[in-house]
């Protein structure tokens, strides 16, 4: 035989050992991947119930410092406007939603029960409107406190009336 009829190249027993290794790396690399992926979507879901939270709050203090009357019934909160507009929250069974004219949002927290009262501070010259929400969240319960500053007016037209 010539020389110049001859190729390098690798046995059969060679090659197979190649595509073992390759399989039981890839294997290797499969489980890895199903455990970060499976890790993931737990942390997301973790984090849409903590952001529905803050996007919650976060609304109803825009809510009770942009609007003018708060009005509680059975399981809904609405919100009247300075110039009319109507914010309303219902809270259903498993999430709330906020609707605001075309505009309405959900957010995952379900509310357990609504206590709307008036406080004063501690120096008994500021009244405040409390409204205190007690949710369900990650299956426990969390106590969510919002204060709107009542004035001297409002005070007054109330008793007017």
């Amino acid at each position: 035989m010539s020389k110049k009829h001859t190729f390098a190249s690798f046995s059969i027993i060679e090659a197979i050992i190649g595509m073992a290794i390759t399989a039981i790396i890839m294997g290797i690399i499969f489980v890895i991947f199903s455990i970060v992926s499976e890790r993931m979507l737990d942390y997301k879901n973790q984090n849409a119930l903590v952001n529905d939270l803050n996007r919650l709050t976060y609304s109803i203090n825009k809510d009770i410092f942009d609007n003018e009357k708060i009005t509680v019934i059975d399981n809904e909160i609405i919100f009247n406007g300075y110039s009319g507009e109507v914010v309303k929250y219902n809270f259903l069974e498993d999430y709330t939603s906020r609707s605001r004219e075309e505009f309405i949002d959900t957010f995952k927290v379900k509310l357990k029960h609504i206590i709307i009262d008036s406080v004063k501070s501690n120096t008994q010259k500021k009244v405040f409107l409390k409204l205190k929400l007690n949710v369900e969240v990650n299956e426990r319960d969390l106590d969510l406190n919002f204060y709107k500053r009542v004035y001297a007016n409002e005070l007054l037209q109330k008793t007017k009336q």
